[in-house]
């Protein structure tokens, strides 16, 4: 690979995992909008958000099953298309259709940036990984508050999407081959399944947070404007976190992390329980939730080899979390208090909490 090639793999990928932060943070402030505008219940809106990660889960298993032909600019045509889908408003069933094509984007960009720039920078590598992931939140950032600069108006939102997927797949046009040569494919071993479930408890426990919080938020008694501002909140401690892996991932085992990151949320929804303002809390769990992935995606690479193949199969175990828990989560959310999200989400965390830490020796051990 070329040093241009490199470059604007890089420049592309960084442009790209900001518009998966944006896609992230969006959906959790859009849902009560569209629920008011298509008169549908919590339970029913809620179908959007598992369709966005049914989407991407299709997308990472395609890219499993044909690592060399899904590439770069087949998952940002998606997001494109999916947005713009979204953007038009042409009823329900269309923007379900776009979600789950803007998740596709999303899976294909995930499942694709990430092992291409490991093997396209070499001992520097896991460091620009780092930063990938670190740039996506951003993108998370922003999207609560470009949503309210525009009036909360879900179109207006998605057709700025648009454009921007359209400017980065016209800089990707531009790329050479990215792709790694076999050679420097890690052979895969043994699939660890209890990995696996670590790894999509921990990113279903994310999606929750991130799709669901929001909602959570509003039932538990605050505005939606206010729940909307605590999401952008939460993604900056999300920032931090991530922010400090680059430095930091090299010097503490990922297991580790991801059972201090488990740790860390537990307590934080069990305070809100307690009776600490939910609004003082809540920015604070991005902090735990911006360790998971790397925690899980990392020891994965680690115990069962860094592949293309086990790249997505990582990816995807998480993504089946994002799909199940917000799914499950959403049919009872209705009949709760207005503290029962968090009290789902503090027995969960709570639970792995005891599992990690039972399958510490296990899961550093090489």
């Amino acid at each position: 690979m070329n040093n241009r090639t490199k470059v604007l793999l890089l420049a592309t990928g960084a442009a790209s995992f900001v518009l998966l932060g944006l896609a992230q943070s969006i959906i959790g402030p859009v849902l009560p909008v569209y629920a008011n505008t298509f008169g549908l219940e919590i339970a029913s809106v809620g179908w959007l958000l598992s369709l966005f990660w049914t989407g991407c889960l299709l997308a990472v298993a395609a890219v499993y099953l044909l690592p060399d032909l899904i590439g770069p600019k087949s998952g940002i045509g998606l997001a494109a298309l999916g947005t713009a889908l979204m953007a038009l408003m042409a009823g329900w069933p269309v923007v379900l259709m776009g979600a789950a094509l803007f998740g596709a984007g999303y899976g294909v960009i995930a499942a694709v940036y990430n092992p291409r720039v490991l093997a396209a920078y070499g001992a520097r590598g896991p460091a620009m990984m780092s930063l990938l992931n670190a740039i996506f939140t951003l993108g998370a950032i922003a999207a609560p508050q470009i949503f309210l600069l525009l009036g909360r108006e879900p179109a207006l939102t998605f057709w700025v999407f648009t454009g921007f997927a359209a400017a980065i797949l016209a800089a990707a046009a531009a790329m050479g081959d990215t792709r790694a040569p076999p050679q420097t494919e890690a052979k895969s071993g043994k699939v660890d399944w209890l990995l696996l479930t670590f790894a999509a408890m921990g990113i279903g426990i994310e999606a929750c947070l991130v799709g669901l919080g929001p909602t959570a938020l509003v039932i538990s008694g605050e505005t939606e404007e206010r729940a909307t501002q605590l999401l952008s909140q939460f993604f900056m401690t999300y920032l931090v976190s991530r922010t400090l892996l680059v430095f930091l991932a090299h010097k503490i085992a990922p297991f580790l992390i991801y059972l201090g990151a488990m740790v860390l949320t537990a307590g934080i929804t069990f305070a809100m329980l307690a009776g600490v303002d939910v609004a003082i809390l809540f920015p604070l769990i991005g902090f735990g939730c911006g360790l998971f992935f790397h925690g899980a995606y990392l020891t994965g690479l680690t115990r069962m080899g860094a592949s293309t193949r086990i790249s997505a199969l990582l990816l995807g175990a998480g993504l089946v979390g994002a799909i199940l828990l917000p799914a499950l989560i959403t049919q009872v959310l209705g009949g709760l208090g207005p503290m029962g999200f968090f009290q789902i989400i503090c027995g969960l965390a709570t639970a792995l909490v005891l599992a990690a830490t039972l399958a510490v020796p296990r899961m550093t051990r090489r």
